[in-house]
């Protein structure tokens, strides 16, 4: 899986307002669309804003959307799904765990690779328990110091337990921290970290 190229997400994507949902499964809106409009992210092709990734997907909001559905219908405990463009080719990354009687998987799926279906893997519950309980207290970064939400935002966070979703809006900081000044990286960031984490081997140590 080639997640090291894929967070290379968007430079020109950045962190949007602080506000999160957290709403009743059945109104699990995959669209985006409450998200974005809540932290008041506008349409504006010029800044290349998440608003423009999302146009002209509504096939693939629907096959994501189908697949959760079918992962409800198992009773799973938790579910995560993180959903991001791609640098520099606009595609998509889109990985889901659930937890459910039959043990712990993940899923992810690359349109960079040209994949249709989801490829499945089996984790530990340590490993799985781990990632959600980060994923699921994860708060959502400001956009102030990168010029508003348009810029600073690059992706989106849902977790659903205890028949309630919620979900964030993630930073561009949030898959990796770079000196723009110096175009120089830093550091994976906290969600580049966990999709690391998952590649290698399921067995990576993650920081707070």
């Amino acid at each position: 899986m080639k997640y090291i190229t894929c967070l290379l997400v968007f430079l020109i994507v950045s962190h949007f307002s602080v506000a999160q949902t957290t709403t009743p499964v059945a109104d699990w809106d995959l669209s985006y669309q409450n998200l974005l409009d809540q932290n008041q992210v506008k349409w504006d092709h010029s800044q290349g804003t998440l608003f423009t990734w999302l146009k002209h997907r509504d096939d693939e909001h629907q096959f994501i959307s189908n697949f959760i559905v079918k992962e409800l219908e198992k009773q799973p405990d938790e579910i995560f799904l993180i959903d991001h463009p791609t640098f520099p080719s606009a595609g998509r990354l889109t990985i889901v765990g659930v937890k459910n009687p039959a043990g712990c998987f993940y899923y992810w799926r690359s349109t960079d690779e040209k994949m249709r279906d989801f490829k499945r893997n089996q984790i530990s519950t340590e490993m799985f328990d781990q990632i959600f309980s980060r994923l699921h207290t994860l708060k959502q970064r400001g956009y102030e110091s990168m010029g508003g939400p348009e810029k600073a935002y690059a992706g989106f966070l849902s977790t659903y337990a205890k028949g309630q979703s919620r979900q964030v809006l993630l930073h561009i900081h949030d898959f990796m921290e770079f000196d723009a000044e110096n175009h120089q990286i830093l550091r994976v960031g906290r969600i580049g970290e966990i999709e690391n984490s998952l590649q290698v081997n399921n067995n990576v140590t993650m920081n707070n």
